[in-house]
């Protein structure tokens, strides 16, 4: 008798275990279903999706074009599965902070600044919640790198959205005409952190409203041709904050590459589609849209399947930095 009643603390604690795993797997079941590739064909019927064009629109980039991706900074890290739908529980993805500086024989322009030298003090308001989750570790603004290789001043600048981590940059060039989107400019003067820190453009003086005045564009619905020569082509990709955009760039090589901002932190979003993970997006609210921004991110989907040749850079996906020009510094001698 007294060793079946010793016993029976034992299967309480299997039972209480069996419990547990099968609450976990019950729970990782849950999340995979939560983060499931998006159902591309559906999306595309209920926001009216347009079809992609067969053909990349005509472009006359000149001789001397090209840009350089300058790394300002990398998250403190993060696992795949929090940044990516159905990412891997075991993969460690360090997101990148980055500026694009773009020289063209008209003129040179930032697109994203990244962070800046200021950005601590514009990071300290965020709650400590947001300040473990969005920590980034040591920071080299971009221009202080432009500045060690002698690079002039761009002559402008222009942001895919005036979240913190892409204008931290800006109180480093003082008055650079920065243009964007009335909508998004409207959304981050009346936003707050830790998304938009007003620390970071309160005060600019050189705002440029950014519109776009040319017609559908590669299946988005309008778009702005900087230079008139189809090298430098903007479009909107809103959803993620109310103003998005992204920058299509040609090369004199024919290279294509695609800009897309926040619309997923990574290419394999792009591709799968999926969505950032279903646990990111409730605890931390991550879109202005969240409905808008999947159609684009399928959109960005479809693009990528008619166009395999053209190369779509998610604003965060540190994985593509050796494939991208990248700013280096200059060797001493």
């Amino acid at each position: 008798m007294q060793e079946t009643l010793s016993k029976r603390p034992w299967r309480r604690r299997l039972a209480v275990l069996f419990a547990l795993l099968l609450l976990l797997l019950l729970l990782g079941l849950s999340l995979a279903w939560l983060d499931r590739p998006l159902d591309a064909q559906a999306i595309a019927v209920a926001a009216g999706l347009p079809e992609i064009p067969a053909q990349l629109p005509p472009a006359r980039p000149p001789a001397g074009l090209d840009f350089r991706v300058i790394e300002t900074s990398q998250s403190r890290g993060t696992l795949e599965a929090l940044i990516l739908g159905g990412g891997s529980w075991l993969r460690l993805r360090q997101p990148v902070h980055m500026a694009v500086w773009v020289r063209h024989p008209r003129a040179s322009f930032l697109f994203d600044l990244g962070l800046g030298a200021g950005v601590d003090q514009q990071f300290a308001v965020n709650h400590l919640f947001h300040r473990l989750v969005f920590g980034y570790g040591p920071v080299r603004p971009a221009a202080a790198q432009l500045a060690a290789i002698g690079a002039p001043r761009p002559d402008f600048a222009l942001v895919s959205h005036l979240h913190w981590d892409h204008v931290s940059g800006l109180p480093d060039f003082p008055g650079l005409p920065l243009w964007v989107p009335a909508a998004e400019r409207a959304e981050a003067e009346a936003g707050a952190a830790p998304y938009f820190l007003r620390s970071q453009f309160q005060g600019h003086q050189a705002w440029r409203e950014l519109r776009f005045e040319g017609g559908p564009y590669l299946g988005f619905p309008a778009h702005q041709d900087l230079f008139g020569d189809g090298s430098a082509v903007l479009v909107p990709l809103d959803g993620h904050t109310a103003g998005q955009i992204g920058l299509f760039l040609t090369l004199p090589s024919g290279a294509r590459y695609l800009f897309s901002g926040d619309v997923s932190w990574t290419l394999e979003g792009i591709a799968r589609p999926a969505d950032r993970s279903w646990l990111a997006r409730h605890l931390l609210h991550l879109d202005h849209d969240e409905a808008r921004n999947q159609a684009t991110l399928v959109q960005l989907h479809r693009l990528m399947r008619a166009h395999p040749g053209l190369q779509i850079v998610p604003a965060h996906d540190e994985t593509l930095l050796p494939r991208l020009p990248r700013l280096t510094a200059p060797t001493r001698p």
